[in-house]
């Protein structure tokens, strides 16, 4: 039950991470400008069906019927219908869906304040160079003046079919390189000899390249033989896949041990960043435990003298 459980939180904070900073090509829009990253990416989904209605409302707003604004409490076709062309305010969402953390603070009291942020942002601020301070401000207008952009319209219309004609002699779009020297001798002594063949070209003779035989490459896919390059057949004792990279890295496969060893340092030199995405310290202990391997200085060593 508690592995259950566990699992179950850590799949809400992947999506809690989703909603915060991956943005979907159809909410790229001006829409949903405010909505991004404060927003749950279920909640989004749901604007953007209903969103779809909108031009079936356009003679009866009447019809809307608001279902998505009283049971979701998300603006329903007769909302969006006044915010077209516009971005979606952030208080038209219940804050139901924009709770993207499991904290509590700010849900109870009376004032939620910035103050230490914004000390730390004025902070920031003055240790850049010129260059990050206007990149940075650049940003911060971004929150602070949503229905701006630094875009604007082309001042008159620009053609983007077909491209542009320009009138050129046939010799300027001839492609046919000019004749090297040798071709030049070549024409002279076949008019001499009377003779019209023509010298075949030095590319003519050059060997050509063998294509590399890989190994079982029948066993894949074939969609994804151009991807491959080489195939490695290791020992299969449940550690074939560190032993493949050991082997492809140039060490030999029985050198698979060093590979959970550089695990097992990266894990510890990134504690608390690791902790964080498996969602707690038992995860990780568990993960860092099954990396340890029974013997594993010994094999180093021999891992070491070989190399």
């Amino acid at each position: 039950m508690n592995n259950m459980m566990t699992l179950q939180h850590t799949e809400i904070r992947a999506s809690f991470e989703t909603s915060t900073h991956v943005v979907g090509h159809v909410f790229k829009k001006t829409l949903y400008k405010r909505l991004l990253g404060m927003v749950s990416r279920y909640a989004l989904n749901e604007i953007s069906v209903e969103f779809e209605r909108v031009c079936h409302l356009k003679d009866n707003a009447s019809s809307c019927g608001c279902v998505l604004r009283t049971t979701l409490g998300l603006p329903c076709a007769c909302e969006l219908q006044r915010y077209e062309g516009g971005s979606i305010p952030l208080d038209a969402v219940h804050m139901y869906w924009r709770r993207l953390n499991f904290s509590d603070q700010g849900l109870c009291e009376a004032k939620v304040s910035i103050k230490e942020e914004m000390d730390r942002i004025y902070k920031r601020f003055d240790e850049l160079d010129v260059c990050g301070k206007v990149t940075f401000k650049s940003k911060l207008r971004e929150f602070a003046f949503p229905d701006e952009t630094s875009m604007c319209p082309p001042p008159t219309q620009v053609k983007t079919k077909g491209a542009p004609k320009k009138v050129m002699k046939r010799s300027e779009r001839s492609t046919k390189r000019d004749p090297s020297y040798w071709e030049y001798v070549d024409a002279y002594h076949s008019v001499q000899n009377n003779n019209t063949s023509v010298r075949p070209s030095a590319s003519s003779f050059a060997p050509s390249k063998p294509a590399k035989m890989i190994p079982m490459l029948d066993q894949f896919p074939p969609f994804m033989h151009g991807f491959i390059e080489e195939v490695v057949d290791v020992k299969a004792d449940g550690n074939c896949g560190y032993r493949s990279v050991s082997a492809l890295l140039g060490m030999g496969e029985e050198c698979w041990a060093m590979m959970r060893n550089e695990l097992i340092k990266e894990l510890g030199k990134w504690l608390q960043d690791y902790i964080k995405i498996f969602g707690g310290t038992k995860r990780y202990e568990q993960l860092r435990l099954s990396l340890h391997v029974d013997g594993l200085s010994k094999v180093c060593v021999l891992c070491f003298l070989k190399i």
